[in-house]
């Protein structure tokens, strides 16, 4: 019998579908997909939950569903959190240094991260993480490590993710609902680049894109750092509505449309190739021409592409790029999207798949970019199964003094694989 303590689940709550994974750490320490299910969402629009009622029965019957494909029992799960309401800022904190032995301690560190908490934010919005660039010792910069440096003065500048305290607990209350205890509440676009980035990559600096249905998440590492988090409110949906606009056809049709035979470069497009939609409703049949449906494509994706070409360069790192752009989720799956990304941006381009990850054992059915952020929060999940049950007990005892949803978030929202 398999120990629960070998087993990891997750579900990825997304605009257009809701996932569940369940997988089980070998021998080896690698984690083994043992099952998947999933759902249309129809309770979330743009990464944030509209309808809880919908949203918990749609995570009911995929866990269900998981449980009895692989015979086993969920009783916590990692969860994403995204949406339009993430985003990022920047800020420095300063203090100095008065321990009598006149070095840095790991103290000092916390008291200065701990520091941006107290920054002022939005009614209605939670600092999820707290994230250190580099530190500035007696004016000595860029410190990666500042513990046990000598020195008067301590700088850091810090990159801040907020989001609004109502969109963590709506997600939390619907994962309750159907009987199961959050683990930990991961930022998804965090979790996409554990499945699809390599350290290499966020060494010499890269682009995530991850195009899901309603949002498009992107995050800019370089130095091995979360440099900046940002999310652009259009994703596949809208193309979809674009082309059924554009074309005068159902909803469904449209996506259909999308999937099977549309491309993000008009001019690679065979102007001779037309798809026949049959008759609906007593409607006459429509032909629809492959170059026509390229056009309306580009034109909304340009637009997307422009938005992340936008945030890079409000990072200062456009030159220090150097893995370049890697595109996921089910966007990214778009014919020739990569081909109209290079060619706006100016920057190399690749489509990011989550086997990527020698930590992690998949069948090809699931080492697809629509995955990347269940597979994610399933690899949060390996480098700390255990660890986490553990640290809770630690955690309430140091933040007795904080009070109702900031304690809540200093529990679920871990960012020891974030400092440097």
């Amino acid at each position: 019998m398999t120990s629960r303590n070998n087993i990891i689940a997750a579900i990825d709550i997304g605009t257009t579908k809701i996932v569940a994974i369940m997988g089980e750490v070998d021998a080896d320490g690698r984690l083994r997909i043992i099952g998947m299910e999933k759902t249309v969402s129809r309770g979330v629009k743009r990464g944030v939950i509209h309808s809880i009622e919908d949203t918990i029965g749609a995570i009911s019957e995929v866990v269900d569903r998981l449980a009895e494909k692989t015979n086993k029992d969920i009783s916590t799960v990692y969860v994403g959190i995204a949406g339009q309401h993430i985003r990022s800022i920047k800020n420095r904190q300063f203090k100095y240094i008065q321990n009598g032995i006149g070095e840095i301690t790991k103290q000092d560190v916390e008291e200065i991260i701990n520091e941006n908490f107290r920054i002022p934010i939005e009614i209605g919005e939670q600092i999820l993480h707290v994230i250190p660039q580099d530190y500035v010792v007696d004016k000595e910069a860029g410190i990666r490590n500042p513990i046990g440096m000598a020195g008067r003065r301590l700088d850091g500048n810090f990159n801040i993710i907020i989001g609004r305290t109502a969109s963590a607990r709506n997600i939390v209350k619907c994962v309750k609902e159907v009987g199961l205890e959050i683990e930990e509440l991961v930022l998804e676009p965090l979790a996409s680049s554990l499945s699809v980035l390599s350290e290499e990559e966020k060494e010499a600096g890269v682009v995530l894109v991850d195009i899901g249905g309603g949002t498009t998440d992107i995050t800019v590492y370089f130095d091995g750092i979360l440099r900046h988090t940002a999310v652009i409110p259009f994703g596949g949906d809208i193309v979809t509505r674009d082309i059924k606009e554009g074309c005068s056809v159902l909803i469904k049709q449209a996506e259909a449309l999308k999937i099977q035979f549309g491309e993000a470069v008009a001019d690679l497009v065979d102007e001779e190739k037309v798809v026949t939609i049959p008759s609906v409703g007593g409607w006459d049949p429509k032909e629809i021409s492959f170059k026509t449906l390229a056009q309306i494509i580009q034109c909304r994706m340009e637009e997307i592409i422009d938005s992340v070409k936008f945030q890079i360069e409000i990072t200062g790192l456009h030159d220090k790029i150097g893995a370049g752009i890697v595109l996921t989720g089910g966007g990214a799956l778009l014919t020739n999207l990569d081909v109209l990304t290079q060619k706006q941006t100016g920057i190399d381009v690749r489509i990011g798949y989550p086997g990527a990850s020698s930590k992690i054992i998949l069948d090809e059915t699931l080492n697809q970019p629509i995955y990347a952020t269940g597979i994610g929060l399933m690899l949060k999940g390996l480098n700390k199964p255990r660890k986490k049950i553990q640290n809770q007990n630690t955690d309430k005892n140091k933040t007795g003094k904080k009070k109702g949803f900031q304690k809540f978030f200093s529990a679920l929202f871990d960012t020891d694989d974030l400092k440097m």
